[in-house]
């Protein structure tokens, strides 16, 4: 009997043996074509197959909507804690206290993390747009990032000035990195998976060759403020430096068992959830006490 399915499963031992190394009999590598949509803010990126996007039924829905609620959690909590060095609440765009919340949050684990350098010539949304191709590694189409100059925005806002950087402490400076998170769920083959993505972006463009600040520097966020149509380019091309880590979301059993009253920003247990992200910023806070606030 065995030797039968033996024989079924991996065929006869005395036929000719294949050479698996063979050009011929290697397996070829076919990209499937994938479809990207953006939310409003551009915080949050579907991507589908063709064959998925058919398939998206309500249990798929659940999967992708256990980021949602926190990303919304974590909105209000870093909304609801002032940051000590700036005097203004934190947000999406502060780097720090996103990465920390991440790392607080038991539903992210890091998987990676690299640098590199973003290449532009552009001003305005175009420099935005090419920030996140770069970042994201994807080509999107331009009219799919219009969120992109409002995010440049956001992240110039938790920054400070850049007489204001060379006087504070580095611990003083940590608070006051510009960044940005990308949630994505993906449906590849009906397969579903979230991942987050948390760049951190220094300002002021650099030599790519050294590593160090332009002669005549230019400030990331003040280039993305000015209007692509009255500004045009110089035909310089510009490098800044960035920073970016890649974590993998494993929603708890604490999500499917209150995923209803979650969904609510009403319910006491949003406003719990919402607290418990909020103390994951209090050591940033002291930190800056014990130290002496600027």
């Amino acid at each position: 009997m065995f030797k039968g399915l033996w024989q079924r499963w991996f065929g006869n031992s005395s036929e000719q043996k294949v050479n698996i190394n063979s050009a011929e009999t290697m397996a070829e590598y076919q990209p499937i074509t994938k479809h990207y949509v953006f939310n409003e803010t551009g915080n949050i990126m579907l991507c589908a197959t063709a064959d998925s996007i058919d398939s998206f039924d309500d249990n798929i829905k659940s999967a992708f909507m256990d980021v949602s609620i926190f990303f919304a959690a974590m909105t209000k909590a870093l909304s609801s804690t002032e940051n000590p060095v700036t005097k203004k609440p934190f947000s999406i765009f502060n780097y720090q206290a996103v990465k920390n919340m991440l790392a607080s949050s038991g539903v992210f684990v890091e998987t990676n993390v690299e640098e590199g350098y973003f290449a532009s010539e552009g001003v305005g949304g175009a420099l935005g747009a090419e920030l996140i191709k770069t970042v994201l590694n994807r080509n999107f189409d331009d009219n799919q990032l219009s969120f992109a100059k409002g995010m440049l925005n956001g992240m110039g806002y938790q920054g400070v000035d850049e007489q204001t950087w060379a006087s504070l402490e580095p611990s003083h400076q940590d608070l006051c990195r510009s960044g940005n998170i990308f949630f994505i769920g993906e449906l590849l083959l009906g397969l579903p998976q979230t991942s987050a993505v948390l760049i951190n972006i220094e300002p002021h463009s650099v030599d790519e060759d050294s590593g160090q600040m332009d002669s005549d520097h230019q400030s990331l966020f003040k280039l993305g403020l000015k209007n692509e149509k009255k500004h045009q380019s110089m035909g310089k091309t510009r490098n800044w430096k960035y920073k970016k880590r890649t974590y993998l979301f494993i929603p708890p059993r604490f999500f499917e068992n209150n995923i209803a009253r979650l969904g609510n920003v009403e319910s006491p247990e949003f406003a719990d959830y919402v607290k418990t992200l909020e103390q994951s910023l209090t050591p940033l806070c002291k930190q800056v006490k014990q130290n002496g606030t600027p």
